[in-house]
């Protein structure tokens, strides 16, 4: 039996995706649930797992080629029909003339009919880029134990192969095919020895600097001012950056967005962050502002429904979210991703700082899911952390508001009369004015206000 196995609908928004790395040839025997394939959405990577035991038939869709949701990928051949192929008879055929021929005297050493492995062993394999059906086992009943696996990645590394597969993400790809750079000469400097788009960077610099030396010494002499050559490139509008561009545009011309700017004095947000940080770092916890942030603003999503809504366009009905799922913005050399912490108001000051952990670090490395970024009710973006102040952040539609965090900063306040130097974060909240009306927002601002500046209140509701 021939099964085909289909790129899946990764997410309601994208329909297709980049074909970046196979896990197997044609050819490769294959176990149901085993990776096959790895693709690359606008925004995520996925795995695509086998649907059945077999052998890979046929691949259609090459790395590096862009496939639609339902286009086959490959083809597996199950066992029935394997055996039912021609091949596979006189295969069978020639097994049967050689019954009772030892494996010596046939001339081929003798080998486990079938190689196994531990799920530890297969997740190592994994990490060092060995398949671990080709490895020769040691273990007993023909088992592939990790010194196996560890040997052979091994001896793949001391053979130099050329060919040897470079970790990068397929824009970073893109990036460097565009500038006619070899990822093999490429040093990288990101996690687990992947190639970030700055070593790229670093390289097409270096040959800009070479070229920009030897073209001194060929133009040595030349009068200036005779022409005024203009140096630009062309960069095609893919992947996140594309996704971006058409969200952003999608929101700006959908929603009449209004923005209110504001500060909060967070003397005793600081002071409550201080004591807390050491009592999370005992648990492996990063506690940031962000982490409160999420806190006060799913409170006050829940005071003012209106701001965790959206508008059906079509049926012309208003949706009221009664889940709380907080996305944040995140910075990647990919672009902008946005994950999302889900039912935020279910979940401890600790455990959301630690989910915003786990999330940033998934975004960064590119091994975030798509399901992980969908979803959310509202947004939080955060310039603070690169000391932005105030500015108009884009509604992330069709959800109906956005917060904007900014620096920290001290100034001179007026407290009970006398001025104080207290320090002060800037507060941006963009709204949908179809929806939710000044007032309104103003008093849902004051009440995060509120919650940032006595953030004890935070933890008594």
């Amino acid at each position: 039996m021939l099964i085909e196995v289909n790129l899946p609908r990764l997410s309601d928004t994208l329909d297709e995706s980049l074909i970046t790395f196979w896990h197997v040839s044609e050819g490769d025997p294959v176990e149901k649930g085993d990776t096959l394939v790895e693709v690359q959405t606008e925004k995520a990577v996925s795995e695509i797992e086998a649907p059945e035991s077999g052998v890979i038939k046929e691949i259609r869709k090459k790395r590096g080629e862009t496939a639609a949701v339902g286009d086959v990928l490959a083809v597996i051949e199950t066992a029935a029909a394997a055996a039912d192929s021609p091949r596979e008879q006189e295969k069978a055929e020639g097994e049967k003339k050689a019954e009772g021929e030892t494996a010596e005297e046939r001339g081929v050493p003798e080998v486990p009919v079938e190689k196994k492995a531990t799920p530890r062993v297969k997740k190592l394999a994994k990490e060092l880029g060995v398949d671990w059906r080709l490895v020769t086992p040691t273990g007993p009943n023909g088992k592939v134990t990790e010194e196996d696996v560890r040997n052979a990645a091994k001896q793949r590394e001391d053979e130099k192969q050329p060919n040897r597969f470079v970790k990068a993400a397929p824009s970073v790809r893109k990036f460097a095919r565009e500038h006619q750079v070899n990822l093999e000469e490429v040093t990288p400097t990101g996690p687990k020895g992947r190639i970030l788009k700055s070593d790229v960077d670093a390289v097409i610099a270096k040959r800009r600097s070479e070229q920009a030396e030897a073209e001194k010494e060929t133009k040595a002499g030349k009068e200036p001012g005779r022409d005024f050559p203009q140096s630009r490139r062309r960069i095609p509008l893919t992947g996140i950056r594309r996704a971006i561009a058409n969200a952003m545009v999608h929101a700006k011309s959908t929603i009449p967005h209004v923005t209110h700017f504001d500060e909060a004095n967070v003397a005793k947000l600081v002071e409550h962050r201080q004591r807390m940080k050491a009592f999370a770092a005992e648990e492996g916890i990063k506690l940031t502002y962000l982490a409160y942030a999420v806190k006060a603003l799913t409170a006050v999503l829940k005071k003012y429904p209106m701001l965790n809504a959206s508008i059906d366009d079509e049926r012309e009905e208003i949706i009221v979210k009664e889940d709380y799922h907080i996305g944040f913005a995140a910075d990647t050399e990919r672009g902008l991703v946005v994950p999302v912490i889900r039912h935020a108001d279910q979940k401890s000051l600790f455990q959301i700082a630690k989910e915003i952990q786990a999330l940033a670090e998934k975004a960064r490395n590119g091994s975030i899911k798509a399901d992980e970024m969908t979803g959310s009710t509202c947004t939080i973006s955060n310039i603070g952390s690169t000391n932005g102040a105030w500015f108009t952040p884009i509604i992330n539609h069709p959800e109906s508001s956005i917060l904007g965090i900014g620096r920290i900063e001290k100034k001179p306040v007026v407290v009970d009369d006398s001025i104080e130097i207290a320090p002060m974060m800037a507060l941006s909240l963009s709204y949908d004015h179809r929806l939710i009306d000044g007032v309104l927002a103003q008093k849902a601002l004051n009440d995060l206000k509120k919650y940032l500046s006595e953030p004890d209140l935070l933890f008594v509701r």
